[in-house]
């Protein structure tokens, strides 16, 4: 279901763009980049979808350099918790020395504090 959802909804975007290329191919407009760098007569609907393309081209590449951050540091986390893990297995195998029997009082000689 879910991919269906997408198929629709992707169809409907290219249903948008391509109505709104239709019917702004007559128009142009002047686009100036930076100071001495102008282009004259360039259609309307170019200068939107060539905005569309470059936002989505954006959002990706920060898309996918979260995602590598992201990768890495689950990567990190899971050797950590390994190493405790392992570190845990190993206190938990020690044996209780009789000292420490010896020293505690029981749960009686407990005060909670306030």
């Amino acid at each position: 279901m879910n991919a269906i959802a997408k198929v629709l909804l992707y169809l409907a975007v290219v249903i948008v763009l391509v109505a709104l290329a239709y019917l702004n191919v007559e128009q142009a407009v002047d686009v100036t980049f930076y100071p001495g760098a102008v282009l004259q007569g360039v259609p309307v609907f170019l200068v939107i979808l060539g905005s569309i393309f470059l936002g989505v081209l954006i959002a990706g590449v920060i898309g996918a350099v979260e995602q590598v951050r992201h990768r890495f540091r689950e990567r990190d986390m899971s050797r950590q918790l390994q190493e405790l893990e392992a570190e845990l297995r190993e206190l938990r195998n020690l044996p209780i020395s009789e000292g420490l029997l010896e020293q505690d009082e029981g749960p009686s000689s407990w005060v909670p504090t306030e």
